[in-house]
């Protein structure tokens, strides 16, 4: 069920209507026809509709669905090919005249003429009506009027009442334990207890990891009828670490039937213990910790009592039980079969409905992935009907987008740029008015991850991962009857190779080589999409196989180590999608230009990718174009004139030798759809003007100028081997061209840049490697903020030249500020806040994250403001990394409410002081010159990396987490006191601090070289300032040892003790 019946039906009959209204269908002249079929797909939508819900989870597949569904995925290769024709028909003034390139695209009509070809896809048309009336005779009636649930309501009833009843006989008794294994474990250990021994009192233990069943077997041999009537006492205690000696005692005086009354004396609940087990006695301790119970308590009064008893134990620990000197019996972990009865009972209860029965597949599936844990499948005994209900109650076009990301292997992330585009490929989105496709996917993907079917990659928010296991299992049961993954040689998953005679969607995984006949060519004929992942030494794609697979509208070869792409790829008339990242390629075969319905080409880090065909600029229907990454050396000009699209990356401009052939900016002038545009080799431009007009929908604009080659340090290096004045001279005059060079590079630069304008809809720009001195002239002035009006996220790397940085101040939607690697720039002052000393302007007014990176050069940043005036009020986090002259940080910070603050590689930075509002973590790494911390009353976390020079850390009233690393490589550098320091001892500010924050700071963690690690042991000479924090973590710096300490858990580990 990839493709979700119903949804499918009302799309193909919607295109079809599409289609009926268009030019192209009555140039074809078979309007009747396509009306003819429209009427049937009506009658047949409202059956299906019915029935896609009765079916939903059922494995059995009725014959008319199969008959249907093949039926439909017709429809939709038969309007491309109608779609294609009638638009070649209305371009011509005449019916066009017979080429090798319609036989060559249209396998499933040959053509021969224009008549002919009409006369052949009328038949076809009226042959699938002919075909779906036969269906419909087979198709089960809908049901009386008024009969018909809502959508998934009768399900949703089911499942409901099931729920109710299973809460309330959990309420009434306890739950039974299942499954063959229990019962022999209870039948075996039952006879054991009661067979009468040598000793007075014999122990037994039940040991097993946790969840793994051990209190449900106790409780099983608790409540078995033959030790009730062998034992009059049966007393069940639940350990706990909070369970006092006397509390112990007492619940087993109380379990015997005597009343300890208020006694707290452990010799008199001693002797009333033993007089009070006057008879035969059960005693069960259920998750016993320490063996020491034993002898302190039971030992000598359970000996001393007059009657024979057994203790039961529960515990996680082997050495308990060899403590107790019991008889051990273990838990084994669940096999599938009692697994999938455990979950059965606890889900359904004691249904046995033919739907429940349908839902064992899955459950199977489910059962083995807690792998023999009871506690994980009572724990997920409620997710198949949660799994259930959020299915059906998506909407069916999330429905097919959900389960298609089920095709993805689970250790893959999922790229949210590719996997929007391959909804968009399998015609999943729903066109809608006003918006692109690609918008519409982009809400289907955040509503999924909404529903938490889908779940974002914390470390990238541009990759996804199906949220859990149960997830993935449910899907692609839903998706067995089309879909097959290839693991390797083995082929598993997803539907037997034999059973599926036509399936729609191949995932290779783990594949070695070439490519070459995974399935039969026969099956291949009816594939939709094909990907491979985790292939990376597939070197060859069989031709035969694209030329068998003519239906493919997906093709990811993405990330293999394919060295050339079959010609037979311009055969694939349906492709929309084709990823070729990350692949081998030198080139591109020409035939790629037939690939008419083509939407997205992907070629990013194609490494050996140096040129593209002529024939791209056929691609009309081309919507995305990646080519980031690549070492094109131009882009064909013909790009231009691709009018759809709406995301174009790594455009290079131009051509080295200035042949006319490559892509200019002034051919960017009709792309008016442009969403995302990355440009690059801006440097070899010859104008700009207009370029970025008609971009009324551009959101991220990317503009890069070829890096500036380094030269002065590769001069200063030839100087110091160079001798004579002569020698020098002439260096002199070298370096002089290289600057006139350098300059007049810059006035090109700027004169292209100042033409360009991007216009006021971008949200995110990036400038990288610009040449000029300063900025653009649309950066500058006072319009910044009517000339951006919308930008949001703003980046600035490798600017070398620019002595001075705009008004960004100005910018009033900006959230995220990235400068980096401008070297020309020595201060930033009010300038670059666009404040004037009338203005009551805010200054940043929505900015939360600003970094500095890289300004080798940077020595003084001010950012002061009058009194009435605001600066940087949503300003969260602050990065300031490798600004090695950077004297001080700006005295306007302390107003900002900053939540974090990294410092790096700030050589000339003494001190840190006065934010009063910092609040969540300040990170120090490498700061060589930094002497004191001060006043952050706020500060909840400090990391102190590498900072050797630091002497006083004060007013930190809030501090909670500490963290220092101490490198080996600077152990022996500055002064003794430092060596001392970190060979055996803390330094004065940190006993300091410690003492001070001896009520707030609750971990503290510690890399350090090895003596002063070993002087934390216990009994050491700084045990006694570990002791006083509640959570101390410390490693030596190779990582190999280790001390862990926790106060409250009473836990000291350590791999760190002292040599003898």
């Amino acid at each position: 069920m990839a493709v979700v019946l119903d949804s499918y039906v009302k799309r193909c009959a919607a295109a079809l209507e599409e289609f009926a209204g268009q030019e192209a269908c009555g140039a074809l002249g078979i309007r009747d026809n396509v009306r003819g079929l429209l009427g049937t797909l009506a009658r047949i939508d409202a059956v299906v509709s019915h029935e896609e819900r009765r079916r939903v989870l059922s494995s059995r597949v009725d014959a008319w669905v199969v008959l249907l569904k093949d039926v439909m995925y017709e429809v939709d290769d038969v309007l491309d090919v109608c779609a294609a024709e009638g638009a070649k028909i209305l371009a011509d003034d005449h019916p066009p005249a017979p080429k090798v390139r319609c036989a060559f695209m249209f396998s499933c009509f040959r053509y021969s003429g224009p008549q002919k070809f009409h006369h052949e896809i009328g038949f076809t048309i009226r042959d699938i009506d002919i075909r779906l009336r036969e269906i419909e005779d087979e198709m089960p009636p809908l049901p009386a009027a008024g009969a018909s649930p809502r959508p998934g309501g009768a399900r949703r009833d089911w499942f409901t009442s099931e729920m109710s009843k299973s809460c309330h006989d959990d309420v009434v008794k306890p739950r039974a334990a299942v499954g063959t294994q229990v019962h022999k474990s209870v039948a075996g250990l039952v006879p054991r207890l009661l067979r009468e021994g040598k000793k007075k009192v014999d122990v037994f233990a039940v040991v097993g990891a946790v969840g793994i069943g051990k209190t449900t077997l106790a409780r099983e041999i608790f409540t078995d009828e033959r030790m009730t009537e062998n034992f009059p006492i049966c007393v069940w205690v639940k350990m706990s670490k909070d369970l006092s000696e006397a509390a112990f005692l007492k619940k087993i005086i109380a379990g015997a039937g005597v009343n300890a009354g208020d006694t707290e004396n452990k010799e008199d609940l001693l002797g009333l213990l033993s007089s009070a087990l006057s008879k035969r006695f059960l005693i069960v301790l259920d998750d016993l910790d320490s063996p020491g119970i034993w002898d302190d308590l039971l030992k000598d009064p359970l000996g001393d009592g007059v009657a024979r008893g057994r203790i039961l134990v529960t515990t996680r620990d082997e050495e308990v039980a060899a403590g107790l000197k019991a008889v051990v019996h273990r838990v084994d972990k669940m096999d599938a079969e009692n697994s999938w009865a455990l979950l059965h009972e606890q889900v359904f209860l004691e249904s046995d409905s033919e739907e429940v029965q349908a839902l064992e597949d899955v459950g199977m599936k489910i059962a083995e992935k807690c792998e023999g844990h009871p506690l994980a499948i009572k724990v997920i005994a409620g997710v198949p009907q949660a799994l259930y209900l959020s299915y059906v109650d998506l909407p069916s076009e999330l429905k097919e987008c959900f389960l298609h990301s089920s095709l993805y292997p689970e250790d893959c992330p999922v790229r949210r740029f590719d996997l929007v585009r391959h909804w968009i490929a399998e015609g999943l989105v729903k066109p809608r008015e006003n918006k692109e496709l690609e918008e519409s996917a982009e809400e289907y993907y955040l509503e999924l991850i909404g529903r938490n079917l889908l779940q974002p990659d914390p470390d990238n928010l541009d990759q996804c991962w199906m949220t859990h296991d149960l997830l993935r299992s449910l899907a692609r049961f839903l998706i067995t009857d089309e879909s097959i993954l290839i693991d390797g040689q083995e082929r598993s998953s997803m539907g037997s190779l034999s059973s599926l005679s036509k399936p729609r969607h191949l995932a290779l995984c783990n594949m070695e080589n070439s490519l070459e006949d995974p399935i039969s060519v026969k099956q291949q004929m009816s594939l939709r999409s094909l990907m491979l992942f985790n292939s990376p030494n597939v070197r060859v794609i069989d031709n035969l196989l694209l030329e068998s697979a003519t239906c493919l509208r997906v093709l990811d070869l993405s990330n293999t180590a394919i060295e050339a792409l079959p010609k037979s790829v311009g055969t694939l008339r349906h492709l929309r999608y084709l990823n070729l990242d990350g692949t081998q390629l030198s080139d591109l075969p020409s035939s790629v230009g037939f690939l008419v319905n083509l939407q997205t080409l992907s070629l990013e880090g194609c490494q050996r990718l140096q040129k593209l065909p002529w024939s791209i600029s056929e691609l009309q229907e081309l919507r995305s174009l990646c080519l980031e990454g690549t070492s094109l050396r131009y882009v064909p000009k013909g790009v231009g004139e691709l009018k759809h699209l709406n995301h174009l990356s790594g455009l290079i401009i131009g051509q080295d030798n200035n042949d006319p052939e490559g892509c200019d900016l002034i051919h960017l002038r009709a792309m008016s759809e442009l969403r995302y545009l990355q440009i690059e080799r801006l440097d070899r431009a010859t104008s700009g003007a207009s370029a970025l007009a008609n971009k009324p929908f551009l959101k991220v604009l990317h503009l890069s100028e070829q890096a500036a080659l380094i030269e002065e340090e590769e001069n200063d290096e030839e100087q110091e081997n160079q001798e004579g004045a002569e020698k020098e001279e002439k260096d002199g005059h070298e370096v002089k061209n290289a600057q006139w060079i350098r300059d007049d590079s810059a006035k090109v630069s700027e004169k292209i840049w100042n033409e360009l304008t991007p216009p006021n809809s971008v949200e995110k720009l990036v400038i990288k490697n610009y040449q000029g001195q300063k900025f653009p002239n649309w950066m500058a002035g006072p319009k910044l903020s009517t000339s951006f009006p919308a930008l949001a996220f703003l980046d600035l790397d490798n600017c070398m030249s620019c002595t001075t940085l705009p008004a960004l101040g100005r910018l009033k939607q900006l959230k995220s500020l990235e400068i980096s690697n401008a070297d020309s720039i020595v201060a930033i002052g009010s300038e670059f806040l666009g404040t004037t000393v009338m203005s009551q302007a805010i200054s940043f007014p929505k900015l939360q994250v600003l970094k500095l990176r890289n300004m080798k050069n940077l020595e003084d940043w001010s950012l002061s403001v009058e009194e009435s005036q605001t600066l940087l009020p949503c300003l969260k986090s602050l990065h300031i990394q490798f600004c090695p002259k950077l004297k001080a940080l700006p005295e306007g910070l302390k107003d900002a409410a900053l939540c974090d603050l990294r410092v790096e590689g700030a050589h000339c930075l003494t001190e840190i002081k006065d934010l009063p509002k910092l609040s969540d973590e300040l990170y120090l790494k490498d700061n060589r010159a930094l002497l004191r911390i001060s006043n952050l009353p706020a500060l909840k976390s400090l990391t102190i990396d590498d900072c050797a020079k630091l002497k006083h850390v004060s007013g930190l009233d809030t501090l909670q987490h500490l963290r220092l690393v101490f490198p080996p490589s600077t152990e022996t550098y500055y002064f003794e006191e430092l060596v001392i320091f970190w060979n055996i001892a803390f330094p004065r500010w940190l006993e300091l601090l410690i003492r001070l924050q001896a009520n707030g700071l609750r971990r503290f963690e510690l890399q350090c070289a090895l003596p002063l690690l070993r002087s934390c042991l216990e009994g050491g000479k700084n045990w006694h300032v570990v002791q006083q924090i509640p959570e101390v973590r410390i490693t030596s710096t190779d990582g190999n040892k280790y001390i862990r300490y926790s106060k409250a858990r009473r836990i000291y580990e350590t791999n760190a003790q002292c040599e003898e």
